[in-house]
């Protein structure tokens, strides 16, 4: 028998919003958008009402099943908190919100409903780390002993997302550890699936800061000298204009639009002269219950963005240079653990199929989770973002290891 599509209203129609809005388009059969708020640009987003306030929407109570939130990370908990109580489950961009008290308060309100919470770890979701996932959860390779594991950002994406942009500054959206890293500590959870006992961490800004502007260097990039301009990877013009590994990220990434966005946006300035208070690198360490240590390195200082891991177990070895794969066992014997099929096939979506992986998971568990599954991945979720608070709390106070 056929099923009828899923129906979902998206709160936030930025970047994520239409990513994971285009698996709508992709699978109509699967899922359907049935309204949009954003109070900006709602209608780049294709469904039959839109509405420019969040609270509108809920209070129409749209027929759907689903909530799909990337409001800006500071507007995550209002929204979720409502569409919970309004009885939809939830795919929730990460993070679910900067506070704590605030991430344990949704989690606790969607299993007091029965309530799936998706949070937009997209990674999980994406065909190597489920390759991972496999092997280590089957046993083939023994236990985990350590992940050695390095988040390298691309000095164009550090510049633009956490001095320029919306992550720039903690108060206004959340820590950096929260809004790049609560990914790559959602794996290491996954992947060792033990509790962690305690957090430590180090980072600071090194470069992006006004003590390290080039003397005559002007405050915004257009009014900045050329023989300093040309010398200056950061350059706006360069970055958003001569390139366009950035431009992605823009509902209208016309040259036109970009040369806009650096005369009066803040990613026209300076990355010496900006209000970012944000570490552009910082280290963790974590210990897991059992033994497991897993240190994660972030820097915005590389050429690419990707990210390498090694994770050493009893057994064997698995190393991922952000290309190739390579998964072995001490014996010589091949390892034979597959990932779920849904991570074996190709789709035309952004981080390696993962954005699309992360939908089809969500319809899959509304239309066969038991209540059980429900509230495991609901809570799975939580665990990510208890790991940034306490490496947040150990930056600030030195690296002062915090016990969870």
């Amino acid at each position: 028998m056929t099923m009828a599509p899923v129906k979902a209203i998206v709160i936030g129609a930025g970047y994520r919003g239409r990513a994971y809005a285009a698996y709508a388009k992709a699978h109509p059969d699967e899922l359907e958008i049935v309204g949009v708020a954003d109070p900006t640009q709602a209608q780049i987003i294709h469904a039959p009402a839109y509405w420019e306030d969040w609270r509108d929407c809920l209070a129409a109570r749209p027929d759907a099943a689903l909530a799909i939130i990337c409001t800006p990370d500071a507007l995550h908990h209002a929204p979720a908190l409502a569409a919970l109580r309004a009885g939809y489950h939830l795919i929730l961009e990460k993070p679910i919100s900067p506070t704590e008290a605030e991430c344990r308060e949704v989690i606790a309100e969607a299993h007091a409903r029965g309530r799936l919470v998706m949070v937009g770890h997209i990674l999980r979701h994406t065909r190597v780390y489920a390759t991972i996932k496999a092997a280590l959860a089957s046993g083939e390779l023994g236990d985990v002993v350590s992940i050695a594991h390095q988040e390298s950002m691309g000095y164009w994406k550090a510049a633009h997302s956490y001095c320029r942009g919306s992550w720039a500054c903690a108060e206004k959206s959340s820590p950096i550890i929260l809004a790049k890293c609560s990914h790559d500590f959602d794996l290491f959870a996954w992947w060792v699936d033990k509790p962690v006992r305690a957090v430590s961490s180090f980072g600071s800004i090194l470069e992006f800061r006004r003590e390290r502007m080039p003397p005559g260097a002007a405050e915004r990039c257009l009014d900045c000298p050329a023989a300093i301009a040309d010398q200056c990877v950061w350059n706006a013009r360069r970055l958003y204009v001569e390139q366009n590994d950035l431009r992605y990220l823009f509902a209208d990434p016309s040259r036109e639009a970009m040369l806009a966005l650096i005369r009066t946006s803040p990613y026209g300035r300076c990355v010496y002269a900006c209000d970012n208070d944000v570490p552009d690198h910082q280290s963790v360490m974590i210990a897991f219950e059992g033994g497991a240590v897993a240190t994660h390195m972030m820097t915005g200082f590389t050429t690419q963005n990707a990210r390498t891991t090694i994770i050493t177990c009893t057994r064997g070895e698995i190393r991922y240079d952000g290309r190739a794969l390579a998964v072995s066992r001490f014996d010589g014997h091949p390892v034979l653990a597959q990932p779920p099929e849904l991570y074996r096939h190709d789709n035309p979506s952004r981080h390696d199929g993962g954005d699309f992986n992360l939908v089809a998971e969500t319809l899959r568990l509304l239309r066969e989770g038991t209540p059980q599954e429900i509230r495991a991945v609901t809570e799975q979720a939580l665990q990510s973002h208890l790991i940034c608070f306490a490496a947040e709390r150990s930056r600030l106070a030195h690296g002062t290891p915090v016990q969870l």
